[in-house]
């Protein structure tokens, strides 16, 4: 006697962006509202999770192959509990990196970072590849996080509108590359 296959993973209520690119492979789920804003790409095998929380992900972002964004029951940093997640626009979320709080815009999560439940991180702000803002934690903007959690403040990134200027233009030209590379299944999910 063969035995039944659970029931696949449900499928939240979302609010995609016509815009927005999401790879076939890539998962949404949950029963919270998932909004995902204009321009964003969505890369196979991401996943966005709103099981505990509504999610939101602004306009241009880029959540790479196997991140995460949003919680479970446990989090990755251990924290219980609910929990909403944020994205400000023009933020990069590298490959198997955990998002479970708040992004302010134009930031990066390098690959296998985590942002824990509950912390704030401000905009403009890096955090370095297998680097953690633990649950909670409040990140200033323009803050880098690296080498075992040290935290120093991007002062060419602070005092230099032109250099903000230059990385939300690099970003806009990425968005636009991988609409093109990737398939758009973004119907699926709106349906």
């Amino acid at each position: 006697m063969a035995s039944a296959k659970p029931p696949p993973p449900s499928k939240p209520p979302a609010s995609i962006h016509p815009t927005a690119v999401i790879a076939e492979k890539a998962v949404l789920s949950g029963t919270n509202r998932v909004t995902i804003g204009e321009n964003v790409v969505l890369h196979p095998y991401a996943r966005v999770r709103a099981e505990n929380g509504v999610v939101a992900i602004g306009d241009n972002c880029i959540i790479y192959e196997r991140a995460t964004v949003g919680c479970e029951t446990t989090s990755a940093t251990g924290a219980k509990g609910g929990s909403d997640v944020s994205i400000g626009a023009g933020c990069v979320i590298e490959s198997n990196a955990v998002v479970e709080g708040q992004i302010g815009e134009c930031s990066e999560l390098g690959v296998a970072a985590c942002v824990g439940k509950g912390a704030k991180v401000g905009r403009y702000c890096k955090i370095a590849a297998m680097e953690r803002v633990e649950a909670g934690e409040e990140l200033e903007d323009f803050t880098v996080v690296f080498a075992d959690g040290r935290r120093r403040v991007s002062r060419t990134m602070r005092d230099h509108e032109s250099v903000r200027e230059a990385k939300h233009k690099g970003q806009m030209m990425a968005v636009e590359l991988m609409r093109k590379m990737i398939p758009n299944s973004a119907v699926k999910w709106t349906m």
